[in-house]
């Protein structure tokens, strides 16, 4: 018996033991279970509440970029081009933003700026695309198939840099450099009418300054020609000439500082504050957007300029050198005045008689007579002379 009793007791206790072992175990896993269960429902519970939070967030943030998009469409007309490219983006997901004209490829300046609001602004799918012709003048952009290639690529916005430094080496005159950028920029609308485009004034060149041409006139005097014409538009312009200048004299700082050797380009000192002042533009110049997409409302009637652009001509200075007149002595014809002859009836003087003597003189010898005759007869012929003078 007491065999057997060790026997059953033995095995009692290893089933004890494996029962509090089971029960340890199952309370283990009942906690753990416990504990997950929990931090599920804590996980859930902060998802919950970060989704309501970003929903809330997100909402605000849509309502205030309708109302910034509201204001935009709303002002359009004086508007910062960085406001328009939002806005594009906004309803098309993408903007296309294209150089043109008197730009070198890839210029530096612009791919900083562009960057630069990439960073700062919603614009998450903007793409960038250069057409560069710095060596022709716009006489060639209007005979060539620039514009066709460059609209292409259906650009959202144009950033058309105006070709006047070429146009002042080619030697035509401000009228033509005028009225052919803006028959480019009319070509350019009339393909591409949902396009904004604005004219950008090309850098400063340190050696083109006082280069005259065969007119008297350096590349200055054509950009400058062509602001001035643009005040009477509508037209987009960064007048970035003007601005470039206008810095280096806040600055005290000289042009050379910011030029290549041959003061044709700028150096990357230059390029950097080239770009600098155009995405300053980019952000705070007020604009016309309004020949730009249009996505609610009636966009205004666009008139082609460049038939009705008057320019007018540089008034000619005369320079009226001193004139010497010398008068020629007057030949006056005599006057001649007919005096008539006056003729008097001739008076008759009767001869002269010599008168007899009374008391006759002696005869004197005939050599002597001979020759008292012949005075006596010349002082006679000598008295009828006086006497008939005399009468």
């Amino acid at each position: 018996m007491k065999k057997k009793e060790i026997v059953l007791v033995s095995i009692m206790g290893i089933l004890t033991i494996a029962i509090v072992l089971f029960g340890y175990k199952y309370a283990a896993a009942k906690k753990e279970a416990l504990l997950s269960e929990g931090e599920k429902q804590t996980e859930t519970v902060a998802e919950t509440a970060s989704s309501q939070e970003s929903i809330v967030a997100e909402s605000d943030t849509s309502e205030a970029y309708a109302q910034f998009l509201a204001a935009f469409a709303e002002n359009r007309n004086s508007a910062p081009v960085i406001d328009y490219l939002q806005y594009v983006h906004h309803h098309t997901k993408e903007v296309n933003v294209v150089f043109f004209g008197d730009v070198a490829a890839d210029a530096a300046w612009a791919k900083s700026a562009i960057a630069g609001i990439q960073t700062d602004f919603p614009l998450e799918n903007l793409s960038t695309s250069f057409f560069s012709y710095p060596s022709d003048s716009s006489s060639v952009y209007l005979s060539s198939q620039y514009v066709q290639e460059m609209v292409a690529s259906n650009p959202d916005v144009i950033f058309y840099t105006i070709p006047t430094k070429t146009d002042q080496v080619v030697d035509i005159s401000l009228v033509d450099s005028t009225q052919n950028i803006y028959k480019i920029y009319d070509e350019i609308r009339a393909a591409l009418p949902d396009t904004l485009i604005v004219l950008v004034t090309p850098p400063p060149a340190e050696s083109k300054m006082a280069d005259w041409n065969s007119r008297s006139l350096d590349y200055r005097n054509y950009t400058n020609n062509l602001v001035e014409e643009n005040a009477a538009f509508t037209v987009p312009l960064y007048d970035l000439h003007a601005d470039f200048l206008a810095e280096l004299t806040n600055r005290s700082e000289t042009l050379a500082n910011y030029m290549d050797a041959a003061g044709l380009e700028l150096n990357e000192t230059g390029q950097q504050l080239y770009g600098e002042l155009f995405a300053n533009s980019l952000r705070t110049k007020m604009v016309d957007t309004t020949a730009g997409l249009y996505v609610e409302g009636e966009k205004p009637a666009y008139t082609p300029i460049a038939p009705s652009l008057v320019v007018p001509v540089a008034p000619v200075t005369v320079t009226e050198e001193p004139v010497t007149v010398i008068e020629e002595p007057v030949y006056e014809e005599p006057t001649y005045e007919y005096v008539a002859p006056t003729y008097e009836d001739p008076v008759y003087v009767p001869p002269y008689v010599a008168p007899n003597p009374t008391n006759p003189l002696p005869s004197a010898p005939d050599n002597s007579n001979s020759s008292e005759n012949a005075d006596e007869t010349g002082g006679n012929a000598n008295q009828e002379t006086e006497s008939a003078a005399s009468d």
